[in-house]
């Protein structure tokens, strides 16, 4: 008879196996195998008996604690709930607690835009050699999105009012089942070359079909990006362009450049579907000043 952590160990090889078919990197599969090691060891000594792998938010408190005792920092914490929730719904279990029950943070975690010469560097780069990603990525920074919701828009969810583009993030797909819309804030080139894209895919053929998806003439195959597919090919880019390249860093973009420009941090907050203000006030707020930039202005 098959014991609980022989079955945990077989699961978690089973969807360690589909992300490397994804087309994450050996190395990044390593590190999330030890992630999952700190759930495994837990598991184990919690006494975790359900196949099922169904876990209450009591239990879920009891492993927060556990990776405490471990001096693990919060970035850590953070990485190893989320790669364990993933891998729990994987393995037809359930995750019954807030997307956000762990609220710490590092110290030194922070923002990271991109500067203006990374963030031209890297358009350009993929408008020249990658389309799919470079309307991805304009779409990412033109609205702040999470990937999460950016690789889930329907054509529909690009929206007009009173002259200006905006996006309607969904309940279904935003991170707090709470709807949004946020304006768009490309210019110039980048977004003439959206809104074109956007006419396209609003085509009556296309219109169930989510943004990203399309055809590979490779793979013979339609293909529908989603976030691995988006985390492996960034990770690859990175070395290419030698510049840390994430989905979020596009969004962490969008929002300094919303401080940067005097708005509000309630309606930032409102705009990026942040929970709490405090997120926005602490972490981005702190990236300029409005009386810095009216320093800027004298140059």
């Amino acid at each position: 008879m098959i014991t609980f952590e022989e079955n945990l160990k077989n699961k978690t090889n089973s969807y360690l196996e589909k992300l490397k078919k994804s087309g994450l990197s050996g190395r990044t599969i390593e590190t999330y195998q030890k992630l999952l090691n700190h759930f495994e060891v837990w598991a184990e000594d919690y006494g975790l008996l359900s196949d099922n792998l169904i876990l209450m938010e009591t239990d879920i408190e009891k492993f927060i604690d556990y990776l405490k005792s471990k001096n693990l920092s919060p970035t850590t914490i953070k990485m190893v709930l989320n790669r364990t929730k993933e891998f729990v719904e994987f393995a037809g279990g359930k995750w019954l607690a807030d997307k956000r029950i762990y609220r710490e943070r590092s110290k030194t975690e922070s923002a990271r835009p991109f500067s203006e010469l990374e963030l031209r560097q890297i358009l350009d780069h993929l408008k020249n050699t990658n389309k799919v990603y470079y309307y991805l990525a304009l779409t990412l920074y033109g609205f702040g999105l999470r990937v999460s919701e950016a690789v889930q828009l329907l054509p529909d969810d690009i929206i007009e009012k009173e002259g200006k583009i905006f996006v309607r993030v969904r309940p279904e797909i935003s991170k707090f089942s709470k709807s949004r819309e946020a304006p768009l804030i490309l210019k110039g080139q980048y977004r003439d070359d959206f809104i074109d894209f956007i006419v396209k895919r609003k085509h009556p053929k296309l219109k169930d079909k989510t943004l990203f998806t399309y055809y590979n003439d490779v793979q013979k195959k339609i293909v529908v990006l989603d976030r691995h597919n988006v985390k492996s090919y960034f990770h690859k880019l990175s070395k290419q362009l030698q510049i840390n390249i994430t989905a979020h860093r596009f969004r962490d973009t969008y929002i300094s450049y919303m401080v940067a420009k005097g708005i509000k941090p309630v309606t930032v907050a409102k705009w990026v579907g942040h929970k709490d203000i405090n997120t926005t006030l602490k972490y981005y707020t702190k990236l300029t000043t409005q009386d810095e930039l009216e320093e800027l202005e004298r140059l």
